[in-house]
């Protein structure tokens, strides 16, 4: 990485935000530093919500983080730790905005006096 890349991956003083152009290597730095996390600091990658703004970016990183996490693992495969990670992937929040609020939504439908079956308006 980058030393600016670099920095963001292994920041630990609050939160971070990384901004830069198309192709300069934000899926790549989040996913190092979700990879940082799960294996340095002992978190669960299903307890971050990861969001972004389009279905494809979100199946991008998902697909990015379970190739990380098998690379990791085809290094130490009787790594167990690394093995529940990649199980636990399948279950984490990541997907859009949009994807992030609507399941907030159902999940509080009943404190929000919403109906469990509410539909998303289509554009058109």
């Amino acid at each position: 990485p980058t030393p600016e890349q670099y920095d963001a991956i292994y920041d630990r003083g609050g939160e971070t935000l990384v901004s830069a152009a198309a192709g300069s290597g934000k899926t790549k730095v989040l996913v190092e530093r979700l990879m940082v996390w799960v294996t340095e600091q002992g978190a669960d990658i299903d307890d971050f919500l990861v969001i972004t703004y389009t279905r494809a970016a979100a199946a991008e990183l998902r697909i990015r983080i379970v190739d990380g996490l098998q690379a990791m693992l085809a290094e130490d495969p009787g790594n167990r730790e690394l093995r529940r990670q990649t199980t636990l992937v399948y279950g984490a929040k990541i997907s859009t905005v949009h994807g992030f609020c609507t399941s907030f939504l159902r999940e509080n439908a009943c404190q929000l006096d919403l109906p469990p079956d509410f539909r998303i308006m289509e554009d058109d």
